[in-house]
């Protein structure tokens, strides 16, 4: 039996690193934005052919142009390969697979480990729950229902990442998805997720992130009346309880980063990948993880 691809990545953990990375990767750029090309047919749904880690076998991905930003190489139109490199087995995208696959691979779970995930209404928790029994998921309902407690109508736990109601130390693992975007104050998010942790426990995540840049994009923000002031287009991202989407607040910079080691974390690190075989297209993507710390600080 042939051994499954290997997932390889690059870590970095600031930007002036990160630009001398990209530097040094420029021929390989080229090379898998030419294959990438070579794969699109121009404009029409297509599919290509790999290994899926989630469903442990060769598998098809399809892929479509929805979520995409209009942009064009060479006359054809890009896809949204984050969000739109769909497994036919599990029926997860590019992103949502291969954090599964970082998660197995380099963090190295264990059965009973106790996970928390910031989704329960979505093919990633459904995916997750099958292989870890301590999984706990959530959404998020508002106050209308006590944190940590069940919604009668959805069956689904109800957190908010602001004020998780776990106790400290409680958790060897958080793991978020492009969530912290919609948190306004996301701050005290990335502190909840500090505290609940156990000591050496890890934080992964995926945001939206603007690999160039030190600073963040603030896309919309809470005025002192409790409105909410758009300075940029207004962005909506698909939310599983609310069929209005949510507001997208930030496009991250890599001052993320820093922010999350003020947050009480002894490490924090940015982690790029590509893979044709494992259908991780898109020329590079990327994944954050966040340590907590093994002893007092």
């Amino acid at each position: 039996m042939t051994a499954p691809p290997t997932l390889s990545v690059s870590t970095i953990t600031k930007l002036d690193d990160y630009r001398a990375f990209h530097a040094s990767m420029v021929e390989q750029y080229q090379d898998r934005r030419r294959r990438e090309l070579e794969l699109t047919p121009g404009g029409k749904p297509f599919t290509t052919h790999g290994y899926c880690h989630v469903c442990r076998r060769e598998s098809r991905f399809a892929t479509d142009f929805l979520y995409s930003s209009g942009r064009k190489v060479e006359g054809k139109p890009v896809p949204n390969w984050r969000e739109r490199v769909l497994c036919e087995g599990c029926g997860l995208n590019n992103r949502v697979r291969a954090s599964i696959h970082f998660f197995e691979r380099f963090l190295e779970p264990l059965l009973n480990s106790a996970i928390y995930l910031t989704e329960q209404a979505t093919p990633l928790y459904k995916a997750l729950a099958k292989r870890y029994p301590r999984l706990i998921g959530s959404e998020y309902f508002g106050d209308r229902i006590p944190f940590g407690s069940i919604d009668p109508a959805t069956g689904f736990r109800n957190e908010s990442v602001t004020q998780l109601s776990f106790a400290d130390a409680a958790l060897d693992y958080v793991l978020s998805f492009d969530v912290f975007e919609h948190v306004p104050n996301y701050g005290a998010a990335l502190a909840e997720c500090q505290r609940v942790l156990k000591p050496g426990g890890v934080l992964l995540f995926t945001v939206p992130f603007d690999k160039g840049a030190q600073d963040h994009l603030v896309r919309a923000r809470i005025t002192d009346d409790g409105e909410i002031e758009h300075l940029c287009e207004p962005e909506y991202h698909g939310d599983p309880v609310n069929a209005q989407g949510c507001l997208s607040f930030y496009n991250f910079g890599w001052r993320l980063l820093e922010e999350l080691r003020q947050a009480g974390f002894a490490s924090a690190e940015a982690h790029f990948y590509w893979s044709e075989e494992l259908g991780y297209l898109g020329e590079e993507q990327f994944l954050f993880t966040a340590r907590k710390g093994t002893s007092p600080a």
